[in-house]
Order: C-alpha cells, then sequence, then structure tokens
C-alpha cells in the first residue's frame, strides 16, 4: 500500500508537468487571442471609423442614432433661453393684447439687451416691434442697427441682464445642425458650401453660404450639437453662416453701428464668375465699379494679391480688416501694377 499523498508507481514525473505546461499554454493562447482581436477593432475604428457605422462593437467613436437627431435635453434647456421671438406690432381687445404677426427669431448677443436677427426687406420701423424673451417677458426695442449686405438686423431691448449665445468657428461640410422652427427642434446637416449673391455685389457682402437637407422656414436660428449658433436660415433655405455676425458685431456693441472695412469697390470674385487674363483663368477680384473717390483702383481692374495672399473670398475680410491700407498687385491694360490702397470703413 502507497501512502495517500504520494502518486501510483505507473504514474510519470516529466508527462505531470508537461501537462501543466500545456494548461497555461494554453490558456496564454485564450487571452493572446482575445487581446488581440480588441486591439484589432480598436485599430480598425481609428483608420476606418466609419466602417462599421453604428455597430456596436465601434463604440468609442459612434453615437446611437437617436442621440444624433435630437438634442440633448440640458443644452435645449440652455439655449432656448437665449432665443427671442420677434412679432410685428400687437392688438387690444376686451382690455387685453395679442401679438400680431411673429416674423422671426433672434438670439442674444450681449447681457444688456442687444440681439440678432435676420430680417430681410427691413423697412426700419422696429418701434413697432414686440419681442418676447425666453422668461415671458414682452419687450418693445429702444434702438435698430440694420446690415443691409447681410439683412442681420441687431435691436436693443430694455437694460436687464441676458444670457448670451455664443457662435460656432467655422461650418463643415456634413455637421449636424438643429433648427428652432415652431417651438421644436428639427434635425438636419450640411449638404455643401454655395456662393450666392447678385453679381457686381460690394467687395465683402457676405458670399459664403451653406444648402442644407431640410427645409426651414427663413429667419430661423440653427445651432449645432452643443449648442452654439450656427446661423439662421434665408429666405433660400440657405443657412447664413454665423460667422458673418461675429465680424461686425464688435463695434456693433462699441460703437453702435455697422461698419465694414473695404477697398472701395464692387465686382465679383474669381470663383464666382470665372476671370481669365491671355488664355489662362487666374484668381482675384475683379473691379466692375469703384464708388470711392479715395480709390486707386479703376474699373476693369483685377486684384490678384492683397499683401502677399491670393485674393478670395473667405480670406479677404482677414486680410483687410484693422487696416490703413494694403499693398495690392493689379492687372490693368494687360500689365501688373503694384499699388498702395487705403482702407475705407462703410456702412
Amino acid at each position: 500500500m502507497l501512502p495517500p499523498h504520494l502518486p501510483p508507481k505507473s504514474c510519470s514525473i516529466e508527462n505531470h508537468r508537461r501537462l501543466r505546461r500545456l494548461k497555461f499554454l494554453g490558456v496564454a493562447v485564450v487571452f493572446g487571442l482575445i487581446a488581440g482581436m480588441s486591439g484589432a477593432s480598436m485599430m480598425l475604428g481609428w483608420i476606418w471609423p466609419r466602417f462599421a457605422e453604428g455597430e456596436a462593437w465601434i463604440t468609442s467613436y459612434t453615437r446611437p442614432s437617436m442621440s444624433r437627431v435630437q438634442l440633448e435635453n440640458h443644452v435645449r434647456e440652455e439655449i432656448s433661453t437665449r432665443i427671442v421671438s420677434i412679432y410685428k406690432g400687437s392688438i387690444s381687445a376686451g382690455g387685453v393684447s395679442y401679438l400680431n404677426k411673429k416674423i422671426g427669431d433672434g438670439v442674444m448677443v450681449s447681457s444688456d439687451g442687444w440681439l440678432a436677427m435676420y430680417l430681410p426687406g427691413y423697412d426700419g420701423g422696429y418701434k413697432s416691434l414686440q419681442v418676447v424673451t425666453g422668461d415671458n417677458k414682452v419687450s418693445q426695442p429702444e434702438s435698430a442697427i440694420f446690415d443691409k449686405y447681410s439683412n442681420i438686423l441687431f435691436l436693443k431691448i430694455q437694460d436687464r441682464q441676458f444670457k448670451v449665445v455664443s457662435f460656432i468657428d467655422s461650418v463643415l461640410v456634413s455637421d449636424d445642425l438643429f433648427v428652432f422652427q415652431d417651438l421644436y427642434w428639427y434635425h438636419g446637416f450640411i449638404l455643401y458650401p454655395i456662393l450666392s449673391g447678385s453679381i457686381p455685389h460690394f467687395d465683402l457682402a457676405p458670399l459664403q453660404f451653406y444648402s442644407l437637407s431640410g427645409l426651414f422656414g427663413a429667419g430661423r436660428v440653427a445651432v449645432n450639437n452643443q449648442g452654439r449658433v450656427a446661423g439662421f436660415i434665408t429666405e433660400k433655405n440657405l443657412l447664413l453662416p454665423s460667422f458673418y455676425i461675429a465680424r461686425i458685431l464688435p463695434k456693433v456693441l462699441s460703437q453702435k453701428t455697422v461698419s465694414y472695412p473695404s477697398l472701395g469697390a464692387d465686382g465679383w470674385f474669381s470663383d464666382e464668375q470665372p476671370i481669365v487674363f491671355g488664355k489662362e483663368k487666374i484668381k482675384g477680384f475683379y473691379v466692375a465699379n469703384v464708388w470711392s473717390p479715395a480709390s486707386v483702383l479703376r474699373k476693369g481692374d483685377v486684384i490678384t494679391q492683397v499683401n502677399g495672399r491670393v485674393v478670395e473670398p473667405d480670406n479677404l475680410w482677414y486680410i483687410i480688416n484693422d487696416s490703413q491700407s494694403v499693398d495690392a498687385k493689379v492687372l490693368r491694360g494687360g500689365k501688373q501694377l503694384d499699388l498702395k490702397v487705403k482702407i475705407i470703413q462703410t456702412k
């Protein structure tokens, strides 16, 4: 009889140890396969983030479909307090009054009561307007400033503390948007940029608009999923980006006026209507009319560069803003001239 703690004589110590090693090796292989598959999934999600497009295994990138088309509750509540409704007049009957006709929505852009709204065809009659704020207070504007180039109307209502909006930094194709319309937030997204304007036009007139996936009412406010204002919906169902408001807002608040830095000319950019020199298409701004007597520009000039940068609609403002004069390269009569052009502030 062998003691109970000893193995039978037929057992092999080497086989026993080999079996134990195989067990450890099998466990290591299983965990290695799991780790490898997890790493491959993460790498695939980074390199081709839309490969699974909504599948649960790329949870670090994709969002549930419902969260994409709905604005989160806390964002909706916050932005709703910063959006106001503007009505055209009021009617009194039986000792009470009711607001006549809603003409659009606006956003609070300063804590002391300035708001901005999109209102094409503004007739100057701001005193008949009624503004309903997020806390259900009704106010009559004290003053108004209208930007005829963007159709943005700035209104000043009574002096009390307001929560203000913030603007997006840029607009990209496929960005999600939420449009406030009929007391509800409707989802849409950016389709593509579009240059829209009459030719010729003011050199710094707003030109960059964006086509949208849905149909919305003119004057409605559009925000992104963080609640930052993307712009206003125009009568052509395009998005007027909020950066046009941000450009002129400082002078509206500080000087109570709309002012644009300008080269003093009307015309169009080559992106809108191609400009050809010789047999080559070139980039620049064609001068169709010079309205500033102090300008050195002439009708028929093509401004190709300003301060060493090619002239395009999206950069001209930033080149000439806060400048007294600029160095411009101009094509005139088949020759290239170097001119110093004075910057003119226009209203």
